[in-house]
């Protein structure tokens, strides 16, 4: 997670702004961010959380980076120090890189592969920690909307232990991983499968990582802009929606929003609009309209 009050692109602000009104939700959008540590960058939803719009329930393990989340949350916001995941006993590698820190010991040998041999050369702390299922968290009992992670690995055991939680979820965004990084860390491939099997569908990526392989030739060959190893990106899952009645009104219009101002699918955004409009949930011209919008708003906004 970001700063409290997140400073968000004047695009997404914009385009969230074209649909809320006509979409006329009526509530927040529940937002549940997994390790949810603070970082320079807004987090996908900011502009939701921006604009009022969202209520935020985030957890972090790390006793530090819990404490600045408490320190800076805000009244849409409420902070868990719970480590969500596979329930038992399990240790946290709190790594001196804090973007690194997972229950997943670092493989060696792939961070010697990568040219990231001071991964595993840097202090990590060993934090005992009980895992919770998703399922089993006090407060969630009103539902998620859209669920962000980033938690090093965990994200397949979040997904099996929330069942419940994630009925109604539109928006999943993991953290996937390309290249292994971590001992019994599980890949894309199996995140995907768990996913799919509760209703959801690839949508697209928010961006991909890759990193150049060493070699005497690798300074050289990053001048050059080579980097060719992917390593990890972030997701975007959506709730599968080939047949419209098996969703109502309220996940649909949730999805729209999120399509507008989360991970940029102005032409998602349309699809949920039509449907709406076919149910007389929204004004008739709001898709074209909001269409009009994006046009130029993807060209010159930023």
């Amino acid at each position: 997670m970001a700063e409290a009050t997140p400073r968000v692109r004047r695009r997404d602000r914009v385009l969230l702004r074209e649909v809320a009104e006509g979409v006329a939700l009526g509530r927040r959008v529940r937002v549940t961010d997994i390790g949810a540590r603070q970082t320079k960058e807004a987090p996908p939803y900011g502009a939701l959380l921006a604009a009022g719009m969202a209520h935020v329930t985030a957890f972090e393990p790390e006793p530090e980076a819990y404490a600045a989340l408490v320190a800076d949350a805000r009244e849409d916001m409420t902070v868990h120090r719970l480590a969500i995941g596979a329930p038992g006993p399990a240790t946290l590698y709190a790594h001196k890189i804090a973007s690194l820190t997972s229950i997943f010991p670092f493989s060696a040998p792939a961070a010697r592969f990568l040219g990231k041999g001071f991964w595993v050369n840097r202090p990590v702390t060993e934090i005992p920690v009980e895992l919770v299922a998703l399922d089993d968290v006090p407060g969630l009992a009103d539902g998620i909307d859209i669920l962000k992670m980033d938690i090093q690995g965990a994200e397949r055991d979040v997904i099996e232990g929330g069942r419940r939680a994630l009925s109604e979820c539109m928006v999943v965004i993991p953290e996937v991983r390309f290249y292994r990084m971590y001992d019994g860390e599980p890949m894309l491939a199996e995140l995907d499968q768990s996913l799919r099997a509760q209703g959801f569908v690839l949508h697209k990526f928010l961006h991909q990582k890759s990193v150049i392989s060493p070699s005497p030739q690798a300074k050289r060959l990053e001048k050059a802009g080579v980097r060719n190893q992917l390593l990890d990106g972030d997701a975007v899952y959506i709730r599968l929606i080939e047949d419209p009645d098996a969703v109502t009104t309220d996940q649909l219009k949730v999805l729209a929003l999120a399509a507008a101002s989360v991970f940029d699918s102005p032409d998602l955004c349309c699809h949920c609009l039509h449907l709406l409009t076919l149910r007389g949930a929204v004004a008739p011209d709001l898709a074209e309209t909001f269409a009009r919008r994006a046009v130029p708003a993807m060209d010159e906004l930023t």
